[in-house]
Parts: C-alpha cells; structure tokens; sequence
C-alpha cells in the first residue's frame, strides 16, 4: 500500500532520506511513493541524458524501472544544504541489479547528482534528479 503524504514527509526530514525512500518504492514496487519524492515540475534525466520533465513522464520512467525488479546496493548517500536551508544536492552511489528476459542477471551502478527543495512541512523533494550525474562526462550516448 502506498505511504500517505504524512508518512512520507516524516520519512524525509534530510536530504539523503528522499535517496532512500526512493530505492525502496523503485525496489518494492511501489510507484506512487516513487512519484511522491518529486516535486511536480520536477526533471529526471535519462541515461542519455534526455531530460523527463513533470510526474507523467517520470511515471513512465519508474513504472519501466519498477518492472525490471531492481535491487540496489547503496555504497553511499551525501548531501549538502545551502546557507538558507532551502536547497541541497545529494550525491549517492549505488550498484544495481535485476535480471532480464532470459533471467540473466543484469548489472549496472549509479552515480546520481540530484538537487533537492525544502517543502513548507519541513520535508524535502526532488527538483532535479540526473542519476548518473556525477558520472556523465564518461558516458556515452545511447
């Protein structure tokens, strides 16, 4: 059953608690929640470095991730708040899992770059969210 909004804003009092509320609903399933963690203009970029803007499209996103059944493994989550507390970025590096059509295990990381705003409750969202930010320059497009 998805989290209330209630639930899930007691669950991100820091920044680096969206990163992690986020590999569980991506690993449990739980689509609603994985939208929850956004902001509603917010962007996701793609491996490619496409950029999905708003929650339909980031819907489409996570729903795909979702059905390959990810496991991650989290080597670790940083952030860091602005002066005013209004703004953080998190960095978070993470290998992930799942297996293919022919149940081939599969195996990837992330080396996300994400920016993150203070919510008037206190909690925090995603406003921009690239998961392979901090790795981008190496990659390739796809």
């Amino acid at each position: 059953m998805p989290n209330t909004n209630h639930d899930l804003s007691a669950r991100t009092r820091q920044p680096d608690d969206v990163s992690r509320v986020l590999v569980q609903a991506l690993e449990t399933g739980d689509i609603e929640t994985s939208l929850a963690v956004y902001e509603a203009s917010a962007v996701l970029f793609s491996k490619s470095g496409r950029t999905m803007t708003g929650l339909d499209e980031i819907r489409k996103n996570n729903a795909a991730l979702i059905a390959l059944k990810p496991k991650f493994d989290i080597a670790f989550i940083k952030f860091t708040v602005s002066g005013d507390g209004t703004l953080a970025t998190n960095r978070m590096k993470a290998d992930l899992s799942w297996k293919d059509a022919e149940g081939k295990l599969v195996q990837a990381s992330v080396d996300t770059l994400e920016v993150l705003r203070k919510q008037e409750d206190g909690s925090w969202r995603y406003i921009i969210d690239d998961p392979y930010g901090s790795m981008r320059a190496n990659l390739n497009e796809r």
